[in-house]
């Protein structure tokens, strides 16, 4: 299990000591610029032994997903000559140096270093960053915050601990105005035209300051060098240290000859790259250290390599990304055989190689091949398909035996359809990882055992709600039964349930008493909010899985309207009267007591809705002449409504002896005969809403009433 890489400018050879795995486990190891690059051959197991004749090789690879290494270092290098106070159409983030000009191709570059830095800290494969800036002439940058000028920190190095990290501070600190300059740490002012020369010096300055063996400098300019020719500070660049440059915007190109961006590019073994949309810039630059993971080959024996082409996705593949991938091998025949999958890939620092290799033996008596790995469901037969050739054996055995592996809960019991044959079934009680085995004896050599996997997914129980009925009618306050019968095929199963009543208390758990393979879920609730409830009952398995049942449960409060009643001296029944439920609607055309009261027009009703639990109880009267005519009324009218909006009570009075009413409440004094009440709103002890839109009491404590409800 090897890993090789090569640089982009430089080969470099890189030791990495990986210790023998398990079967199907990764070999990992990292590209040049410290991405993660991992393979790993899934079948044929690492020391398998397998009938003669191709081998079917399948596994994985990744890139961007095993451990990173922070093999790199970047030197960001900014242009700050006066052309980069140029506008964007697009846009790159605003104002993001801060100097209230934004949209600029200086906060173009400021965006795309930042976003390359983001890149840096998510991937973790750059250990150290600097910062270079360049027009008129270069400078290095002062990338902490403590004392003294210091060309080196970490991409995500927040040293004075406020929230953003140093080297993006320095970065957002470039400025093309007026001079061009840096301002975090240390200042710098650097001038307005384009010095490439004096932009390489400083920049290689920074680059040579790290220490990480790969390291990149990322130089960005949207003009053309009017300053010294390059040629000298290029030929002082290390051999180690690549430049990749970016001509920004339509005032800028790669160019050809000297000095050009394509000269420093080619120079150091970097690349140049056009960007002529300066907006672009931030989701451009940091592909620098992006990784991909190129080709798959297989080696049998040291052969020749053959490249794997069946891979899912296909190949190549922008990191962080993961493939299966599945081919074959010619027939082979007895004896020891070494399979060793390659996986190539490259990043910001260069190429690379992982593999990873299994040794088969190929043998002839017996052959068991057991299939699988299998899967299916807790409770319910799965069909086990093993085939054993024996072609020189006397005789031949064969037997499947099961044992949990991993997530099965104890006291799970399985069972064969026929443990001796090689075609079968076997049911579990419990779902899990159970290690299947099916073992040949042909009678001479030794016993030939093949294992898999059986993973049995859980299956949720089902429920039912038995009590109460569908849309059941319940009177506020009174407890109600729920019970919830259910039923899972799982018998190992435990479980445990919920109930949601949708009224705004508290979810409670339910009682369970059960038996192996199903149970019942119960509770009680007095509801007092009144209205619809959807009811859930919820039964949970102990893997997790659940069924819910619902039941509509509409909660209501008696109600009752009459337009007359009179208790004292002389009593009369509540007339008409009207309560609910069920419905009633009722009139009367004229009521008269004598010495009492006249009353013409009377109406009452009472309405439930049982869809919704809103009750709604109303009483009328056109006029009413009481106590020999002492008191007239006209227009009586009250109204009781219970809901889930609540409970409310209101009444209206169009005239007393003449008088205009409304709808507010009070009273009048009929001098030496009676007090007369008009829209009176009430709550007895019990809760219970009482609404009068006249009640009048007379001096000798007899009581009548017009237009009353009641709810509760």
């Amino acid at each position: 299990m090897t890993l090789r890489t090569t640089a982009t400018a430089t080969l470099a050879t890189i030791a990495l000591v990986i210790t023998t795995a398990p079967p199907a486990s990764a070999v990992d190891g990292n590209l040049p610029g410290g991405t993660g690059i991992a393979t790993t051959i899934s079948t044929p197991a690492d020391g398998a032994v397998l009938p003669a004749g191709p081998v079917t090789v399948t596994g994985t690879a990744s890139v961007g997903q095993a451990q990173p290494v922070a093999n790199t270092s970047i030197t960001y290098v900014l242009d700050v000559s006066g052309s980069t106070t140029s506008g964007v159409a697009a846009g790159c983030g605003g104002d993001q140096n801060g100097d209230g000009a934004p949209n600029q191709v200086l906060d173009c570059e400021v965006t795309a270093a930042r976003a390359l830095n983001a890149q840096a800290v998510g991937l973790g494969t750059v250990g150290q960053v600097g910062v270079a800036a360049f027009g008129q002439v270069g400078a290095t940058a002062d990338v902490k915050p403590a004392g003294g000028d210091q060309l080196v920190t970490g991409p995500a190095t927040d040293d004075n601990g406020n929230g953003t990290r140093d080297v993006e501070e320095v970065l957002t600190s470039a400025t093309n105005s007026p001079t061009g300059g840096l301002t975090r740490f240390s200042a710098r002012s650097i001038g307005g035209s384009t010095n490439f020369a004096d932009g390489i010096s400083k920049s290689t300055t920074v680059a040579a300051a790290t220490t990480t063996p790969q390291r990149i400098v990322v130089f960005l300019s949207d003009g053309m060098n009017n300053g010294p020719a390059i040629a000298g500070p290029l030929g002082a660049v290390p051999a180690d240290i690549d430049y990749f440059t970016f001509a920004v915007g339509t005032g800028s190109s790669c160019g050809s000859g000297a000095d050009t961006l394509q000269q420093i590019a080619d120079a150091t073994g970097g690349t140049c790259t056009n960007v002529p949309d300066v907006a672009q810039l931030p989701s451009i630059l940091p592909g620098v250290i992006s990784a991909k993971l190129t080709a798959l080959s297989l080696r049998v024996d040291g052969g020749a390599p053959a490249p794997i082409t069946a891979t899912t996705p296909g190949l190549p593949q922008d990191g962080p990304a993961s493939v299966t991938y599945t081919t074959t091998t010619a027939a082979l025949g007895a004896g020891s055989h070494q399979l060793c999958v390659t996986a190539a890939g490259t990043d910001g620092g260069g190429d690379g190689t992982v593999t990873d290799c299994h040794t088969i033996t190929i043998n002839a008596p017996p052959v068991v091949v057991i299939g699988g790995p299998y899967a299916g469901q807790e409770g319910t037969n799965v069909t086990l398909a093993g085939t054993v050739t024996d072609p020189d054996g006397p005789s031949l055995t064969t037997a499947w035996t099961i044992a949990p592996a991993s997530g099965v809960d104890a006291g799970a019991t399985c069972a064969f359809g026929n443990a001796a044959a090689q075609s079968t079934t076997v049911k579990c009680t419990d779902d899990g990882v159970y290690t299947l085995t099916l073992t040949a004896n042909d009678g001479i050599n030794p016993a030939v055992a093949r294992t898999t996997t059986l993973t049995l997914t859980n299956v949720a129980p089902a429920v039912t709600i038995t009590a109460p009925t569908a849309g059941a009618l319940v009177t506020r306050g009174t407890p109600v039964t729920f019970t919830a019968p259910f039923t899972d095929i799982a018998t190992n199963d435990t479980h445990t349930c919920t109930v949601d009543f949708a009224d705004g208390t508290p979810v409670v758990a339910g009682t369970v008493t059960q038996a192996p393979g199903s149970g019942t879920c119960a509770t009680t609730h007095p509801f007092t909010a009144l209205g619809a409830h959807n009811v859930l009952v919820t039964v949970t398995d102990d893997d997790g899985a659940s069924a819910t049942a619902v039941v509509k449960v509409v909660i209501y409060l008696r109600g009752e309207a009459f337009a007359l009643a009179a208790t004292g001296l002389v009593t009369v029944a509540k007339t008409p009267h009207a309560t609910c439920p069920p419905n009633e609607d009722k009139t009367v055309a004229t009521v008269t007591v004598l010495g009492l009261a006249t009353v013409q027009a009377l109406h009452a009703d009472c309405a439930l809705d049982a869809a919704t639990g809103t009750t709604v109880a109303t009483a009328k009267v056109d006029g009413a002449s009481l106590l020999g005519g002492a008191i007239t009324i006209a227009n009586i009218e009250s109204r009781c409504e219970s809901g889930a909006p609540g409970v409310f009570g209101s009444s209206r009075v169009g005239t007393i002896n003449g008088t205009p009413i409304g709808t507010g409440s009070g009273s009048l004094g009929i001098p030496g005969v009676a007090q007369v009440f008009y829209n009176e709103t009430t709550t007895t002890p019990s809760g219970q809403l009482v609404q009068n839109a006249i009640r009048v009491r007379t001096l000798l404590g007899q009581e009548i009433i017009l237009s009353g409800c009641r709810l509760g």
